[in-house]
């Protein structure tokens, strides 16, 4: 059989390549001081690239046994990213009410309900991989299509950085932000119906992720805004990070177990059943 998306690893490192570079002033450059939520966000996210360029690499090459015993480490990876995410979007919304950001007064709320999606669209993602991993099209494509979600928070800060018209210099620079978050999910977006026009038979999750991404980008503009979801994200920094991240890894965790569940096991051989 002809695997789909032959040398996707060399994508999923180019990726981990262009993250580096995207939040290297915010993140990379002053890890010495930054949160540790921020820190297993960014560890979860680069393992969860790297498990994928692997899977990438084995199957390639034939190695279909390392394929499937890698492939368990998306119910150790899955849940943590999750944690990961949670933590930071705890931390965002603590920073919201200190009121001392002048960048997140202006974009955290809104951020907030675009990573919200971000993360539950990565969880779908991992669900529906394991669901359909006998359907090796859409197996792969769902999983595939988890690295568009971060392309495009790491795009818009690329843009903001080196393309001109969108280059943040500063606080007076700060209204920009908002084009390049659009911007980057146009990115993914056009990636991700390029990869279904080449892919329309098992294509779907292609479609899913393209309209995922459009929805981030219209709860920004719109209920993002709003003071009732504004007010309502500054009470999720009130309940304390353990209890997010502990809820969050707990959901993770019974998604991917009904995933994995959703399909019988497949039937002894005869073989097998003689011994």
């Amino acid at each position: 059989m002809k695997m789909p998306y032959r040398n996707a690893w060399i994508y999923c490192l180019a990726i981990i390549a262009m993250t580096v570079l995207a939040f290297w002033p915010g993140y990379f450059s002053r890890l010495g001081t930054a949160k540790i939520a921020w820190h297993v966000h960014a560890i979860t996210a680069t393992a969860w690239l790297l498990l994928l360029a692997a899977q990438s690499w084995s199957i390639d090459r034939g190695q279909r046994a390392r394929h499937r015993s890698l492939g368990l480490a998306i119910f150790i990876l899955v849940p943590l990213f999750l944690v990961g995410a949670a933590g930071v979007e705890h931390s965002m919304a603590i920073a919201t009410a200190s009121g001392q950001d002048p960048f997140y007064n202006l974009w955290v709320s809104p951020l907030g309900i675009y990573d919200l999606i971000g993360a539950a669209a990565f969880l779908l993602f991992g669900v529906m991989a394991l669901k359909e991993r006998r359907n090796v099209g859409r197996h792969a494509a769902w999983l595939l299509a988890t690295p568009l979600l971060l392309i495009g928070p790491a795009l818009g800060r690329v843009y903001n950085a080196h393309l001109p018209g969108l280059i943040i210099n500063g606080p007076q620079d700060f209204p920009l932000f908002r084009w390049s978050v659009h911007l980057g999910g146009l990115t993914a977006i056009m990636i991700a119906l390029w990869l279904w026009s080449r892919h329309r038979r098992n294509g779907q999750p292609w479609l899913v992720v393209a309209a995922l991404i459009m929805l981030q980008s219209l709860l920004f503009e719109t209920i993002g805004f709003t003071r009732i979801w504004s007010a309502a994200y500054i009470a999720f920094g009130d309940i304390s990070a353990p209890v997010h991240a502990t809820g969050a890894g707990m959901i993770a965790a019974a998604a991917l177990w009904w995933g994995w569940r959703a399909i019988p096991a497949r039937p002894a051989s005869p073989a097998a059943s003689a011994a």
